[in-house]
């Protein structure tokens, strides 16, 4: 595998992208809650949004979490198509649910049945392989032997244009998020660079009333992350091509930790001080993105 590729990585480890931040926001949930369970709640105050630290789970959670009405609601959104997205649903929710039960003091010794929030578990995918309107992926079909009575599912929604269109319509932000997406990609097959799509995109969803309040408000936050967001994508499939090359699944896996740890400080260090061009120039300027590294002692 290649220096270039393993260098290039973005900040992953904190999931500070689009699809998280939209809906962390309390109006925002209350909106795509009630598209997938079909009600018309109004007033979010009873939703809870109990998303985890990344500084605690970093990859090993999902990107939203919510409770309402004693249920647990799981959402994550996924640009690739993965098999396994089942167990990894199921970690999530043992981490959440973890969570949990210590903020509320609850332990599991003793001889009452401790009551829990029943889970659901979505996944929203926007990448580029054409895939079904909906998916139901089990933990069962992973065992080794088969075994009935113990499921997990995730539920596994494409919500690409085109896909899902109800839902999307009944969810202004899912549709908004969408199409931000969409136009990126779009700009990008048009040879723009990453950084000339998102603005074009982002301009073209405020001018067609997607996310608009939200991109106004945020632009300068939403552009630092899809361009970490965006060349996370692109890192992933360079990273997949390599090991298919060398014949390999996984390549080599403490030199790609390395350097995602490098650039992920890098990336947070950049974000937490708002230097937003500096990020921006440092994922296509790799003499740039070296200076940097020097800067912070990376």
């Amino acid at each position: 595998m290649t220096e270039a590729i393993k260098d290039n990585h973005a900040n992953r480890k904190h999931k500070n992208d689009v699809f998280c931040d939209l809906f962390s926001q309390k109006e925002c949930a209350i909106s795509l809650f009630n598209a997938l369970n079909k009600t018309q709640y109004t007033n979010p105050v009873d939703l809870e949004i109990i998303t985890l630290s990344d500084a605690i789970y970093m990859q090993l959670k999902n990107d939203v979490s919510i409770m309402f009405q004693n249920e647990m609601h799981l959402w994550e959104h996924q640009s690739t198509v993965n098999e396994n997205m089942s167990l990894r649903g199921l970690v999530y929710f043992a981490h959440n649910i973890d969570g949990v039960l210590n903020s509320r003091g609850i332990v599991l010794y003793g001889k009452e049945k401790v009551k829990i929030p029943s889970p659901e578990y979505y996944v929203f995918y926007n990448g580029r392989e054409d895939i079904p309107d909906r998916q139901k992926l089990k933990l069962s079909d992973s065992f080794i032997v088969p075994r009935k009575g113990y499921e997990w599912t995730a539920n596994v929604l494409n919500i690409n244009p085109g896909h899902n269109k109800k839902l999307l319509k009944d969810c202004p932000m899912l549709k908004g998020y969408s199409m931000l997406v969409y136009y990126i990609r779009k700009y990008q097959k048009e040879k723009n660079s990453l950084e000339e799509a998102i603005r074009k995109a982002i301009d073209r969803c405020i001018e067609e009333d997607y996310l608009k309040q939200y991109l106004l408000k945020k632009k300068a936050e939403v552009r630092a992350m899809l361009l970490t967001e965006f060349d996370q994508e692109a890192y992933e499939r360079l990273i997949r091509t390599e090991e298919r090359k060398e014949g390999r699944k996984e390549g080599r896996k403490e030199g790609r930790k390395e350097g995602e740890n490098r650039i992920n400080q890098l990336n947070l260090h950049l974000i937490t001080e708002q230097r937003f061009d500096d990020l921006a120039r440092a994922v296509s300027d790799r003499e740039y993105q070296l200076q940097l590294f020097q800067e912070y002692g990376l």
